[in-house]
């Protein structure tokens, strides 16, 4: 009971710190394809740590990989600090991505979205990034979350399909083994009741995208 309620205050949360990321859209309310792409090691390659601390010992430690913080994430021993990650350096493109990032955002009937697990704060620095780039893209049509660490699943379900119905199909791309199982769930609950109708989950590795099958 407890870790449920504390789900949904962190989703209350983000959805008010990100709510201005979404008003001002009006795409998003008459697209019929949501594409969504990971920030760091999938649109760029990037630096960073995030400082966590062991809530029983006192001891603080870093996570430098997105595996390393993949094997932590759930367990509530663990604080999780993602300011060194308020800023972004050291960003260079991957064109694998951004390519998919650019033909999608031609496209009237697509919402494009960057869900990262970075906090809210980090958002207007990863409007800069890609507006640095050597094709800059323009972000303005972009609906960019800061999730915080939180299960990218989940956002998408209970904040994002649940007020736009009118999303039909959806494609994921991310470098986490964890948001790529915690997407999967949400494939497999819309495709139960019909409510999506194509639902492609792409797992970046080393910058190359790899559709997933439910049995990878």
């Amino acid at each position: 009971m407890g870790r449920t309620k504390k789900r949904k205050s962190n989703l209350v949360k983000l959805l008010l710190e990100n709510w201005r990321n979404f008003v001002i859209f009006e795409n998003i309310e008459t697209a019929t394809r949501l594409s969504i792409f990971d920030f760091d090691e999938t649109i760029a390659f990037t630096t960073g740590v995030i400082n966590v601390t062991d809530k029983t010992t006192g001891e603080t430690f870093q996570t430098r990989t997105q595996e390393e913080y993949d094997e932590i994430k759930n367990d509530e021993r663990y604080e999780f600090d993602f300011s060194p990650l308020d800023q972004v350096t050291d960003a260079t493109e991957n064109p694998n991505i951004t390519s998919i990032m650019r033909d999608r955002l031609q496209d009237p009937d697509t919402q494009v979205m960057v869900l990262t697990a970075r906090a809210p704060v980090s958002i207007d620095d990863i409007h800069r990034t890609l507006q640095t780039f050597d094709e800059p893209i323009e972000t303005k049509s972009i609906v960019m979350i800061g999730n915080e660490g939180g299960n990218k699943g989940e956002y998408i379900r209970d904040v994002v399909l649940s007020k736009y119905n009118n999303i039909k199909e959806i494609e994921f791309y991310d470098d986490s083994n964890q948001n790529i199982l915690d997407m999967q769930a949400v494939k497999n609950e819309t495709s139960a009741d019909g409510s999506i109708e194509k639902f492609d989950i792409y797992k970046v590795t080393e910058g190359i995208p790899k559709l997933q099958h439910s049995n990878d």
